[in-house]
């Protein structure tokens, strides 16, 4: 299907537009291009399958031109400070600690505007939406990646309505100020007040408390269903989840070589098990950060394809020393079978008995669908008022209607973000004339 989709979008829009918008793809989306490079493979056995991602994203592209987001003066400005205000999420000047627009998060909220019921549709949102959000999205993940049922529940297990409309609600209110001043110093004197006195993670967090915690927690990265960040900052997220009644398992990556051969040592090189878990406190003097809520020390030994390598990863762990343990550490480690290679520090969400994990190995299962319902009543409710408003005439425009035209396109979805957030920046004659255009789109050639 997508060889013919590419076919008959070659044939529509013709090579020389295909050869000029690669061109100005490479120019303003330079990383974008080298990331799509890097997927290229030497025997150039994917070369079909890179060639139909090109043409998914040259259609993207040229869509994203001819949308609201870029005829809008005030919605472009917007979209282009996305960048800077992402960026202006520092915890330290490392890129690897910049607190950004969750894509996770993003896509899971977008696809459950459109209407969407279940976590297996949200990825299947998530992937017919890739190119979009590639280009709307300053954080977006790798084109290799895609959003999994893992992320999307690892993000809804973490985030509550009130967590999210407060991330949102500041993300947007810095992006309204940097359509206006745009200065890097200005920019910059935005700083969230959790970027602190000191040079070091620890310090830089070191004030933080649980109560802190909710409104950073929409931006965390999350890869492969594993939470990443800061450890310090993971340690918070664990108390979190902890609070929630989710059990963890918190990687040791950040231990020196000769630690962890110690803890092979005690824990590994008698067994053949793939998963072992034994008591922390005959661990204690190999470690540096316990919490009170860790009972357990765990290794993962898997077989690296490449190699024929046994590695060994070890975790602390909330769960105890029995038997469904191992079972609930298995399908963890099984989901997140490529993410257990990450270099950095992260945590690996585990339900907290074999009841919920049954549920969730389900991938119909949605945990805490009802408090992103609330958040995306308010916004489509927004949108709904706003249009009652504008044509004086006190009709409202049926539910199914406002769905169907934020599913019919991932950039009418984010569209709606931008108005809701955006009251106060468009002028009223702005608005009135987008409901315009937007009615005569609606309408066709043929009205």
């Amino acid at each position: 299907m997508d060889q013919i989709y590419a076919t008959l979008l070659s044939d529509v829009i013709g090579a020389d537009v295909i050869n000029s918008t690669l061109q100005e793809l490479e120019q303003n989306y330079s990383k974008l291009y080298a990331q799509l490079s890097e997927l290229v493979l030497p025997d150039g056995s994917n070369a079909g399958e890179i060639k139909d991602y090109s043409l998914h994203l040259v259609d993207a592209y040229l869509k994203l031109k001819q949308s609201e987001l870029h005829r809008n003066p005030v919605l472009l400005r917007v979209l282009r400070s996305l960048g800077p205000v992402a960026k202006s999420y520092e915890l330290s000047g490392q890129e690897d600690y910049v607190l950004h627009f969750d894509t996770a998060l993003t896509v899971t909220l977008m696809a459950l505007m459109c209407g969407l019921k279940d976590l297996e549709h949200v990825v299947a949102y998530s992937n017919y939406a890739n190119q979009y959000l590639q280009l709307l999205l300053p954080r977006m993940v790798h084109p290799r990646y895609r959003i999994s049922l893992p992320n999307c529940r690892s993000a809804m297990r973490l985030v509550n309505c009130e967590m999210m409309e407060r991330f949102y609600t500041n993300f947007f209110t810095r992006a309204k100020v940097a359509t206006k001043l745009v200065a890097p110093a200005v920019l910059k004197a935005l700083q969230p007040n959790i970027k602190l006195a000191g040079a070091g993670i620890k310090a830089q967090l070191s004030g933080l408390s649980r109560e802190d915690l909710p409104a950073f927690l929409p931006c965390l990265g999350l890869a492969h269903g594993l939470i990443l960040g800061p450890r310090t900052l993971l340690f918070l997220c664990a108390d979190q989840l902890v609070v929630n009644g989710y059990h963890y398992l918190l990687s040791l990556n950040h231990l020196p070589m000769e630690r962890q051969v110690q803890f092979q040592a005690r824990l590994a090189a008698t067994s053949n098990s793939k998963i072992l878990i034994d008591r922390i406190d005959s661990y204690y003097d190999l470690l540096d950060e316990i919490s009170e809520d860790m009972q357990t020390v765990v290794c993962i030994k898997r077989l690296d394809q490449q190699t024929r390598a046994v590695e060994c990863h070890f975790f602390l762990s909330t769960l105890p020393q029995v038997e469904e343990s191992l079972y609930l550490i298995k399908a963890a480690s099984d989901e997140c079978e490529q993410g257990l290679k990450q270099s950095g520090s992260y945590l690996m969400t585990i339900a907290p008995s074999s009841e919920r994990a049954g549920k969730e190995a389900d991938p119909l299962y949605l945990p805490l669908r009802s408090d992103y319902n609330r958040f995306i009543v308010n916004v489509l409710s927004y949108e709904r008022e706003l249009e009652v408003k504008l044509k004086g005439n006190g009709a409202v425009k049926p539910w199914d209607e406002v769905l169907y035209r934020n599913g019919s396109n991932p950039i009418c979805a984010m569209t709606s973000l931008f108005y809701y957030f955006l009251a106060d920046v468009l002028d009223q004659e702005q608005m009135v004339a987008l409901q315009r255009r937007r009615m005569f789109d609606l309408l066709g050639a043929n009205p």
